[in-house]
């Protein structure tokens, strides 16, 4: 009988138990919201927990019926939607419709942080490009969407292609980010940015200054993280998004999502193709039957025809644990036609650059109470360029492979990426902290890699940094990384963060860094030739060493009639043996030491966004240093930069109107003299501008875009040897731009409801 009670009460208790079922939904359109956060905890003094919602929007709070009786407070949170705080007295399933903000003060950014946040909360300072901008530039790749930005600036190669420098430091020093995975890839010191394409990409984070504690090598000047799309928003979606210009420019990307279960599979495929231009070439729009038999044949700027395609799967395994698969292919191929060769000009040699490049990534992602993630990324990423050369027969364009030694080559390299991350932090918490794991493999092979066969380096590292808070409003962030790496002892690399909120709207943050970067296998070892570009590896290259100071000041205020924010800032770098690409004699280029290298700047704004228009003005300017302009008494060169935007929309009738423009000032550059000299010489000044409009049609299932970019109809731009009395005399032109383009996009974006 005794056991029988005791039976009975132990049933009753665990019937007891129950979950409380909530649904997120969009309050507009009743499209559930998947991986919602719910935090939730007993009336009183009683600790947080949260929960996670499945790609359903369904949210389930393990929780006792007696317990809910007395009052569970629950918090909703969505990116890009009002918060929602409710108390609950019963086990009642609740359906929530969240409000998009109209406005957004804050920015969801993940890069160097702790846990996914806003940009207002982060402890760095922080740039988001979301993809409402994206869009509104009509930005089809990478550097399309940096070409507007302050402290970047962009360089252009016909055959190696865009390039950024940042804070006055080049690409090499500019860690480039694909979901946390590196790109890899770099032809003179940085990657193209032309071969990032933005289609499937949610946002583009940007962090100036050293991120060296968290990413290690390449990210001393700044860090550029995309984040791709991981949800499709519906059961069913499908985006088409086609784009065409006058002078030749034909893109196309398809992207369709699908929910499976507890996953969101996301598949992306495109092909973008330039058919080459030339500032000798007539008509008001581009020729596609061309002229492949004459001197016409010829462009500067070379055509160009990508292949790419993207796979994302996210399964979420639990409430607490995510996991996630990436896959990601490009084809790139560049040609490069020859003139006709004298004395009969009957044959040219052409020349043809394909880039292969092969990205696969696994993702896993805990959370448990109280702020506590675990991320793990494991990588592998393999680019292949090939170079061909042909001799052509121009009177039957039949062609034959070029036998000479060196006219044929391939370069293979590959990264091996495993990144594990452990956190501990809440908003309240007085400390937390972070640690880490990155381990990064590095090969090359080829015949331009070494002695031909093959060589690797390998930097693998450990870190961790605190985040304390000695009063509420005041966030410290020490951090350390200590790496070893197979080639060049690496020094243990301290940096130190603050994040001070002065009141509601003005926020100080300040920091101090050291980086370390060791030279890369192309620096060391590529040789890299054609007709127009030799460039040099340098066996007997130093690793670069660098100490970053920093601070900014924010102030981002909500008014009645709109958001107003303002920010002020300054760098300084200090970094010896800076390795840089100089040109040695017409077309040799090699990578040297240029021994210690300053820079310093500083930079301004002022944004207005009430939901209907969004103005931005902004100012900086960049100062650097190095030992020639010391030996002469010119210690510093500046460059400054002004960018405006203004974009206007009529939410009602579905039209918008941007307009966005950029001054970028004379910025000194370097001239290989000999092999015991090296020379400064400068890139003149330009402006570019474009201006877009666009009208949603079709319940906002059509977005038509046109509009004209570099109104200013910029091409090249002049350089000049010696500025500054370095050196005198020489200079020449650097492509920048086609000229002025007139374009036409359509975005074709549709979602099946909910069933």
């Amino acid at each position: 009988m005794r056991c029988a009670l005791l039976l009975a009460v132990l049933l009753a208790a665990l019937a007891g138990k129950a979950q409380l079922v909530l649904r997120v939904g969009d309050a507009a359109t009743h499209e559930p919201l998947a991986y919602a956060h719910v935090s939730w905890h007993m009336l009183g003094p009683y600790p947080a927990q949260t929960v996670v919602s499945g790609p359903d929007g369904r949210a389930r709070v393990p929780i006792y019926e007696p317990q809910v009786r007395s009052g569970v407070v629950v918090h909703i949170t969505v990116l890009g939607y009002a918060d929602v705080t409710d108390t609950l007295y019963t086990l009642t399933p609740v359906t929530y419709g969240l409000k998009q903000v109209l406005f957004q003060l804050d920015e969801a950014v993940i890069t160097g942080q702790y846990r996914p946040g806003t940009a207002d909360k982060a402890v760095h300072r922080m740039r988001v490009i979301d993809a409402q901008r994206i869009q509104r530039m009509a930005a089809e790749n990478l550097g399309d969407a940096l070409r507007q930005e302050l402290n970047i600036r962009l360089s252009q190669d016909n055959i190696l292609g865009t390039s950024l420098s940042m804070q006055g430091l080049g690409g090499e020093n500019v860690k480039v980010l694909v979901d946390g995975v590196p790109v890899i890839g770099r032809q003179n010191g940085g990657l193209d940015l032309a071969q990032i394409d933005l289609s499937g990409i949610e946002r583009v984070e940007i962090v100036e200054g050293p991120l060296s504690v968290n990413y290690g090598t390449n990210a001393l000047a700044g860090t550029i993280n995309l984040i791709t799309r991981k949800r499709s928003g519906a059961p069913a979606s499908l985006n088409v998004d086609a784009y065409a210009e006058h002078l030749g420019r034909l893109n196309l990307a398809v992207t369709a999502g699908k929910r499976i279960g507890k996953g969101d599979l996301l598949l992306t495929v495109g092909r973008n193709f330039f058919g080459g231009w030339d500032p000798r070439q007539g008509g008001a729009f581009y020729d596609f039957a061309g002229r492949i038999a004459d001197t016409a044949r010829t462009q500067q700027w070379k055509p160009r025809e990508q292949y790419f395609g993207r796979l994302g799967y996210r399964w979420a395994l639990t409430d607490r644990w995510t996991l996630g698969y990436k896959g990601e292919v490009m084809q790139d191929r560049i040609t490069n036609r020859g003139l006709p060769r004298v004395p009969y000009r009957e044959t040219a040699f052409d020349e043809a650059y394909l880039t292969e490049r092969l990205d696969n990534a696994l993702f896993a992602e805990g959370t448990w109470g109280r702020g506590r993630r675990l991320n793990i990324i494991a990588a592998h990423d393999r680019y292949r360029r090939t170079r061909n050369t042909w001799l052509r027969d121009l009177t039957t364009l039949d062609e034959q492979l070029v036998s000479t030694a060196g006219m044929q080559d391939t370069t293979r390299f590959t990264l091996t990426n495993l990144r594990t991350v452990f956190s501990s932090a809440t908003d309240t918490a007085v400390l937390g902290y972070e640690l880490g794991a990155d381990l990064n493999l590095e090969t090359g092979a080829g015949d331009r890699i070494g002695d031909g066969h093959g060589e690797d380096i390998g930097d693998y590292a450990v870190f961790g940094s605190l985040e304390w808070r000695p009063v509420q409003r005041v966030v410290l962030r020490p951090g350390l990384r200590y790496a070893y790496n197979t080639r060049y002892g690496a020094p243990l690399i301290p940096s130190l963060n603050l994040r001070w909120q002065l009141d509601s709207a003005l926020t100080l943050r300040a920091s101090y860094a050291q980086g370390f970067r060791a030279p890369s296998l192309k620096e060391l070892y590529f040789l890299f030739v054609d007709v127009n570009h030799n460039i040099r590896g340098n066996t007997d290259l130093a690793a670069e060493r660098s100490n970053n100071f920093s601070a900014g000041l924010n102030y981002r205020k909500a008014l009645p009639g709109g958001v107003l924010t303002a920010e002020v800032g300054g760098f300084y770098n200090l970094i010896d043996d800076l390795i840089t690409l100089a040109q040695v004699d017409g077309t040799l280029y090699s990578y040297v030491n240029i021994g210690a290298f300053r820079t310093r700047g500083g930079s301004a704004g002022i944004g207005w966004d009430n939901g209907h228009w969004l103005l931005n003005a902004g100012a900086a300017v960049t100062g650097r240093s190095d030992a020639l302009g010391e030996r002469v008494g010119e210690t510093w060169t500046y460059a400054p930069e002004y960018r405006a935007s203004i974009t206007h929309e009529w939410r009602r009738q579905g039209w918008s109107a941007s307009v966005f423009g950029k001054y970028q000032g004379t910025t000194s550059n370097y001239v290989y003299l000999s092999d015991t000299e090296v020379a400064r010489s400068t890139i003149d000044a330009y402006m570019m501008a474009d201006a877009v409009v666009s009208k949603k049609l079709w319940g906002k299932r059509i977005t038509l875009a046109a509009g004209c970019k570099n109104l200013g109809d910029v091409t090249n731009v002049g350089t000049t040897l010696g500025s500054g009395g370095v050196h005198g005399g020489g200079g020449g032109l650097v492509p920048l731009a086609i000229g002025r383009t007139y374009f036409l996009r359509v975005d074709l974006d549709l979602k099946k409801k909910s069933e």
